[in-house]
């Protein structure tokens, strides 16, 4: 299994987390495979689908991709609030990858975390954007990991 990002992907893009996101997607689609069936490859949704990154044309399970620099905190960043609860409770709710990665655009770890673990209280919602924000009262949520069982 090749550890390293093809950084090759990411020339054209200035922002760090545009850059992530490309790299860290490449990667799960040239080097993973689907937990619940062992198919392989997993296909890549198209950008803009919410709370889902990638999904098994064999049986149909799909997955979010998390990625973070160093090491897996309790408390992940995520999207918008009532996206990310509307997404766990669909009965086709997804999967989650998490993945840590080196300032070598390395992979550190890479931990799945099925879908039956992820319930609505283990999504915290944030405060509204203020109203002087760009994207004035838009609430993101936070994944709170020490309460997966």
């Amino acid at each position: 299994m090749n550890l390293n990002f093809n950084q090759s992907l990411a020339k054209n893009y200035k922002s760090e987390p545009q850059k992530i996101r490309v790299l860290s997607e490449d990667w799960v689609a040239k080097q993973s495979y689907c937990p619940n069936c062992n198919a392989e490859p997993l296909a890549a949704f198209t950008n803009g689908k919410p709370v889902a990154d990638f999904y098994c044309a064999n049986c149909d399970e799909q997955y979010e991709l998390k990625s973070k620099k160093a090491k897996l905190s309790n408390i992940i960043n995520d999207g918008a609030y009532a996206t990310m609860i509307e997404r766990i409770n669909s009965k086709d709710n997804p999967s989650f990858f998490f993945l840590t990665y080196s300032q070598e655009y390395k992979v550190n770890k890479f931990l799945i975390i099925p879908k039956q673990f992820f319930k609505p209280d283990m999504i915290i919602k944030r405060k509204p954007l203020s109203v002087t924000a760009k994207r004035a009262g838009w609430i993101g949520c936070n994944i709170d990991l020490r309460k997966v069982p």
